[in-house]
């Protein structure tokens, strides 16, 4: 799907900087793209983990100007991918490298979802697994947690996968977060000025994932259906709510 994100900006001028953010990830996004083998078989072992060693500079080099960084900042991370000392399957489970940058763990947080995020796309891609139930919330290519969940006919619930793009079902009624069902724990919000969009909420586990009608889908990918909704995210946390998965910036909290 081809999006214009120029165009989006106009129709919600409030959301420009996090539109023009994801617009220079996707820059960074094509250039991984040609950059990434077209099937993990073809890698050894100790290279199915991250991207090959090989390809690190040339990745690096690719994130960097896309996000005009200097390579100062990214040269811890460059040291570990080349030494083999970072497995992108863990980043889904809120496991970290090792690694220290100048500006923090959030900052390293943030960096590792944006710089990771075309290789677990391409993981979907080769791996058969899109589209399968999402076994206790887990996302069936990278068992992450969903960013979104959409209503489809049915109804039926799906879950979006914002590390690696994967969609899939999930049984209609529960938490897919912590798994309670008792209707008195789960409750709905649905802020005015967004239409298509409202927020499911968990006060079992005090978390939340937004919902997103599929109509929404035929004008924008999930990833920017993420962004377009920012301001459901604000009136959920301002109520104490936790997101599980991070946005397309790779933010958990929206500052």
């Amino acid at each position: 799907m081809t999006i214009n994100i120029e165009k989006l900006i106009e129709q919600r001028p409030h959301l420009k900087d996090p539109f023009e953010f994801y617009a220079k990830w996707q820059r960074f996004q094509r250039d991984a793209d040609e950059i990434l083998p077209r099937s993990r078989a073809t890698l050894a072992p100790a290279e199915s983990k991250a991207y090959p060693r090989k390809n690190v500079d040339a990745v690096l080099k690719s994130f960097a100007a896309a996000f005009h960084l200097s390579s100062e900042v990214l040269s811890p991370i460059g040291k570990a991918l080349a030494a083999g000392d970072i497995d992108f399957m863990l980043l889904p489970l809120d496991e970290l490298p090792p690694i220290s940058l100048p500006q923090g763990e959030g900052e390293l947080s943030t960096i590792l979802f944006l710089l990771s995020k075309p290789w677990f796309i391409r993981l979907r891609e080769v791996s058969g697994l899109d589209g399968r139930q999402w076994e206790e919330g887990h996302c069936p290519v990278c068992s992450a947690r969903p960013a979104l969940a959409s209503i489809i006919e049915g109804p039926q619930r799906r879950l979006h996968c914002s590390w690696c793009g994967a969609t899939g079902p999930y049984r209609f009624i529960g938490c897919p977060n912590c798994g309670a069902e008792e209707a008195v724990k789960l409750g709905t919000l649905v802020p005015e000025g967004e239409p298509g969009f409202r927020v499911a909420t968990c006060d079992a586990c005090r978390t939340y994932v937004k919902v997103v009608e599929s109509q929404i889908f035929e004008a924008m990918t999930p990833d920017l259906a993420d962004l377009a909704s920012l301001p459901l995210d604000i009136v959920a946390q301002g109520k104490d709510y936790a997101r599980r998965a991070p946005n397309p910036l790779g933010l958990l909290q929206i500052p």
